[in-house]
């Protein structure tokens, strides 16, 4: 399942592609913000006038699993009680586990919108406002906690590695110094530009017929893997993870087949550095480096990391572009930050 994080999440940092246990909690919904005094923090709640009230019969209106909505105790008060589902017991499953959902962290969801690259205010987007964590769910992740009628719930919630669910540590929030095997990785985001084709995963493409990413990006396009804000302290992927190298698989192809191919792309420079405090470091050839191993056409390259000459407690971004003059067609696999002795994530956290 898919979701979408706040800005204003305490882990919102490199963010995207983490994975999360979400769980229901019964009780008044909570509003945007929380106040302070001494030494207590109280909940506002959520006000019904301020926010979401459905448009439907809801006697009447079923999720579907066939079950109807189990009212607002606190409706006349003009607030928000949701009930959640015992999902052992209301869909007939049997493991604790079953009353939880897991998510995978698509998206943002931004506090203030803007217009495009001109840094203006358009908007607000209240439910992402405030000081309190929030996370948007898909419908159908929803109502496996909660009838969707609520629309708001209340929730517990835990970073979780996203193939063994083993709980890691919720701050600071955990990034992949892998970037791209067979998908992209926890804490990195998928950006190509000035594209022609893109493809996040292409089967069969990839180091022993794994999956690979590939693009076909006009002059001047390419493709960038971003760790979202997370040139910040305890995140700061190239910093953190103490890696010597990046390390990659590397394919040239073509605009008929994409996936298919084989050599060095020319022309294509890799490079490191940070978007959004406009910081950008030395690039590098993919063509002038040494060749490594081969696999399904693929060769690997290595880069040192010391030849970006950059400040890596800025970094937060590496990608490629295409500095030729010609449309250029490639595909990666195996992309990471090696050589370091990244601290272990999976020390466990309580759900929050």
């Amino acid at each position: 399942m898919l979701s979408a994080v706040a800005n204003i999440n305490d882990d919102f940092p490199g963010s995207c592609g983490r994975c999360y246990e979400i769980r229901c909690a019964t009780g008044t919904v909570i509003g945007n913000y929380t106040v302070a005094g001494n030494d207590v923090v109280s909940t506002i709640p959520f006000n019904l006038t301020r926010g979401y009230t459905p448009k439907v019969d809801v006697n009447t209106v079923k999720d579907d699993y066939g079950r109807l909505w189990s009212g607002n105790d606190l409706m006349d008060q003009d607030l928000l009680f949701t009930k959640c589902y015992n999902l052992s017991q209301s869909l007939n499953l049997t493991t604790p586990t079953d009353n939880s959902i897991y998510v995978r962290v698509t998206d943002s969801c931004p506090c203030l919108q803007f217009d495009g690259g001109s840094k203006t205010v358009t908007g607000v987007n209240p439910p992402c406002c405030g000081n309190v964590n929030h996370f948007d769910l898909s419908f159908f992740g929803f109502e496996k906690l909660a009838h969707p009628i609520y629309g708001v719930m209340n929730t517990e919630f835990r970073p979780v590695d996203c193939y063994t669910k083993v709980p890691l540590d919720y701050l600071p929030g955990f990034i992949n110094e892998t970037i791209y095997t067979d998908n992209i990785e926890s804490g990195w985001a998928w950006y190509p530009y000035l594209q022609n084709n893109k493809q996040l995963t292409v089967v069969g493409a990839g180091v022993e017929n794994s999956n690979a990413t590939c693009v076909d990006v006009k002059p001047s396009g390419g493709l960038s893997f971003v760790s979202r804000d997370a040139a910040l302290p305890g995140y700061q992927p190239f910093l953190m993870s103490n890696a010597t190298t990046v390390s990659l698989y590397v394919k040239q192809t073509s605009a008929a087949d994409i996936g298919v191919g084989s050599g060095v792309p020319s022309g294509v420079t890799l490079s490191i550095g940070n978007a959004e405090q406009e910081y950008y470091c030395a690039g590098v050839l993919l063509d002038s480096l040494a060749r490594g191993p081969t696999s399904n056409g693929l060769t690997q390259l290595t880069v040192p990391i010391a030849q970006f000459n950059c400040d890596l407690g800025r970094v937060d971004q590496i990608g490629f572009q295409n500095t030729g003059s010609a449309d250029v067609q490639f595909c990666l696999d195996n992309f990471a930050l090696t050589g370091g002795n990244p601290a272990d994530p999976h020390m466990g956290s309580s759900m929050a």
